[in-house]
């Protein structure tokens, strides 16, 4: 369940257990610390992967991310809007509507080019 914490967005975890938990009998805590070891490892390498991806995007939609540090992975909340807002998906956002206004151009460069193409046959005859 997604919860606001301090003003932004928090996460609960059912592996958030309490220090009573660790004091079972017959628990081999040598293994389990392995299996706990093992699990950070293979989330840490998810995270890089998934940082390397972000960096990816943000350099073809024009943000460098050497210069633009932690702010470029995290996300925005707005407590009153109850929405959440990133600056990368922002800059997509910027891009796309640009990209749709880039096609109407084209479009219309097109018309345009069609109907000249009418005028001089026009004119030629």
């Amino acid at each position: 369940m997604k919860t606001i914490e301090s003003g932004i967005r928090g996460y609960s975890s059912d592996f958030d257990r309490p220090d009573s938990y660790y004091e079972k009998e017959g628990v081999n805590w040598k293994d389990v610390a392995k299996i706990k070891d093992r699990s950070t490892a293979l989330y840490d390498k998810r995270w890089q992967a998934a940082c390397e991806v972000i960096d990816i995007v943000a350099r073809k939609v024009g943000i460098d991310p050497q210069e633009s540090g932690l702010w470029l992975y995290g996300v925005d909340w707005d407590s009153k809007a109850k929405l959440a807002s990133s600056p990368l998906a922002d800059k997509i956002d910027e891009w796309i509507s640009r990209g749709g206004d880039k096609a109407k151009l084209k479009k219309r460069i097109s018309e345009l080019e069609a109907e000249n193409q009418v005028l001089r046959s026009l004119v030629g005859k």
